[in-house]
């Protein structure tokens, strides 16, 4: 006899997945450059994403002086030792994670001060499973390998509307009641507290 509290799996007839586009993260880059022109609105989840960074920090630029544009991050909590060693355990360049952190955290404190955006930074203490990029109605969402060996990372677009999007939202949300946050001066004396080490 089943349990009534277990919600049916549905087929892919039932339930639209949302997955336009799939492919390897890198393959994405023009894509990020036209999901950032046209969103009034960018959310990012991830440990430093240091080469997107520099990839698109133009067009994250161009995206931020212009009216009615949002920004929110989310960050590794760099005062979160147990979240830190277990990311630098990980990853293939591990021992340069908290330096990598360190200089996400430095990019984003320059462009509050630049842009008024973000007003704040969440900082995340629970290991991550993914990345996503998030933008008005569509999101990038990027797998992370289970093991430390360097791999091609897959990624794959999505539509906000359908289910994956709506556990994205559902996921914001609670990343925003569970992440600590800090604003620019908190943020600026983290980063100087971490150069000191």
């Amino acid at each position: 006899m089943s349990d009534p509290s277990e919600e049916r799996i549905t087929s892919g007839r039932e339930l639209a997945s949302g997955i336009l586009r799939v492919g390897p993260f890198a393959g994405f880059y023009g894509r990020f450059e036209d999901l950032i022109a046209s969103s009034n609105q960018m959310v990012l989840y991830f440990i430093h994403s240091r080469r997107w960074r520099e990839n698109h920090d133009a067009a994250v630029k161009a995206f931020l002086k212009r009216d009615q544009t949002t920004l929110d991050v989310f960050l590794p909590d760099l005062e979160n030792h147990e979240l830190m060693f277990s990311l630098s355990r990980h990853f293939e360049d591990g021992p340069q994670i908290p330096a990598l952190v360190t200089d996400a955290y430095r990019y984003f404190a320059r462009l509050a001060r630049d842009f008024q955006k973000p007003a704040q930074i969440w900082l995340f203490g629970r290991y991550p499973t993914f990345s996503f990029y998030k933008f008005d109605d569509r999101a990038v969402i990027a797998l992370y390998s289970n093991t430390a060996a360097k791999k091609v990372a897959p990624a794959f677009e999505i539509t906000t509307e359908d289910f994956l999007g709506q556990f994205l939202a559902t996921d914001i949300e609670d990343l925003k009641r569970e992440c600590r946050t800090r604003a620019l001066e908190e943020l600026e004396a983290v980063i100087a507290n971490a150069s000191t080490l």
